[in-house]
């Protein structure tokens, strides 16, 4: 007996986790660019907390949202499948019926089968009727979600009589006058915290910020209306043409994107802070991703952000608009590093299983992948190693952008174009900002990766 117990203790100690079920806390961010923190290269904004996750914890260089406008990445998070192969390929327009599948196991529903306790705070866009929102999808307490894409307003009292009831903000009519949402909806994710401390949870995290509408507190718009005048000077911002007649912000000087961005990084700090003085950060996986990239461009009028060096924005399939902060921080179990492994949202939900111990759901999460591997530190797993990642657009967006489908695998990403050009190929290990086009220099490179294209389309498009 004595043996067997060794045994098993020597067997338990060669896993990087603990055998308790971590607590999880999903910090899902809405439009926030890759290069949006100082761990990714902001110099404007300031990020502190978000920076310490990045640098002690496990940085996704190469982390990406599995379509550039929300709703279908949301789809993607919940489903660990392909936005396409639900049916959801554009944010959705409200008032609609499209929605999450209700036949779709969540993660939260994996997760709650797993002996989690679930909860989901914030945006939700995948369902505006009672039946289609979180706590219908496998998420035992569910506070804040409306029904639209974004908030009325980012103050009390969360609404807006010209939109109407459909995008006021619930479960916040406790609040008072100068009251800031990014600070109220915290507050409520501390409290599920604090409640169900004593048993593992999971919960998503999906701040409305730094979405549209941009509002900020006048101290923090003040601050960096004051930091742009002393970094820039009276200079004018200056912008890039980009595909069919679309113009990219090109540097970060809004000042009141960068207080929400400030508001943001503090209220992720005051969560860390709280599983801290729980003594529950060593028994806490904290994920950090955003929905899509930054939103850099609009028809006729600017974004609020650059994703400088990454190409264009919010909207396209290019790296601006896909690319986002992956961020992986659990105190004492994962070694801090920088990952380069390509990450896409469909791999948040076997990891997670994988992370808490529980049996893998391979015909649910059909296009994700465990990064349990290069989470621990080793070499990427072969499933990981040999795959291509795609993207599918196929709706204009307000941004400019006109329908379009691509592809990575290792070094060289496609993108096809419906309208224009077709093919644009480019080397992002000695390209990064997508510059220079390869695809005439290229054809077999073309050829190899518009074939795989077509394939996967013509498989995650089955109904």
């Amino acid at each position: 007996m004595k043996l067997i117990s060794t045994l098993l203790t020597a067997l338990l100690s060669c896993s990087a986790f603990a055998v308790e079920k971590p607590n999880i806390v999903l910090f899902f961010i809405d439009d926030l660019g890759w290069a949006d923190i100082g761990a990714n290269g902001s110099k404007f904004y300031e990020t502190p907390n978000i920076d310490k996750l990045a640098k002690e914890g496990v940085n996704f260089t190469n982390g990406y949202s599995a379509h550039p406008v929300c709703s279908p990445t949301r789809a993607a998070l919940m489903s660990g499948k392909a936005p396409q192969r639900v049916g959801i390929t554009q944010w959705i327009h409200q008032p609609s019926d499209i929605h999450l599948p209700l036949k779709e196991v969540t993660v939260a529903e994996a997760l709650k089968e797993g002996g989690y306790t679930t909860g989901y705070i914030g945006k939700w866009h995948l369902g505006e009727k009672e039946n289609q929102l979180p706590d219908h999808q496998g998420f035992d307490w569910m506070r804040c979600v409306n029904r639209a894409g974004q908030p009325a307003s980012y103050f009390y009292p969360y609404n807006n009589k010209r939109n109407g009831a459909f995008w006021d903000v619930p479960d916040l009519e406790d609040g008072k006058k100068g009251d800031y949402l990014t600070d109220a909806l915290t507050n409520h994710a501390l409290e599920f915290i604090s409640e169900n401390k004593g048993k593992p949870f999971f919960l998503t995290f999906a701040h409305y910020a730094v979405h549209t509408p941009l509002q900020a507190p006048k101290d923090l718009v003040d601050k960096y209306q004051a930091k742009s005048g002393d970094v820039y000077g009276k200079t004018k911002t200056p912008f890039t043409e980009d595909r069919y007649g679309t113009w990219s912000r090109g540097r970060q000087d809004n000042a009141t994107y960068a207080g929400m961005m400030e508001s943001l990084d503090e209220n992720v700090g005051r969560v860390v802070e709280l599983l801290e003085k729980e003594n529950l950060l060593e028994n806490t996986l904290i994920i950090f991703t955003s929905d899509n990239g930054g939103h850099c461009h609009l028809r006729g009028k600017h974004g609020a952000t650059s994703n400088l060096p990454l190409r264009s924005g919010k909207g396209w399939n290019y790296e601006g608009g896909i690319r986002v902060p992956t961020i992986f921080y659990w105190k004492g179990k994962l070694q801090a590093h920088v990952v380069d492994t390509p990450a896409i949202t469909m791999d948040i939900y076997p990891t997670l299983l994988d992370i808490a111990g529980l049996q893998l759901k391979p015909e649910q999460h059909l296009d994700g992948q465990s990064l349990l591997s290069v989470l621990e530190g080793k070499e990427p797993s072969a499933a990981l190693q040999d795959r291509f990642i795609g993207w599918s657009y196929p709706h204009n967006h307000g941004s400019g952008h006109k329908p379009s489908n691509a592809i990575r695998k290792g070094k060289w990403k496609l993108i096809r174009f419906d309208a224009g050009e077709k093919y644009e190929l480019y080397d992002l290990s000695d390209d990064l900002g997508e510059h220079q086009n390869l695809a005439k220099e290229q054809p077999e490179v073309v050829a190899e990766l518009d074939q795989l294209l077509t394939e996967w389309l013509k498989e995650t498009n089955k109904k």
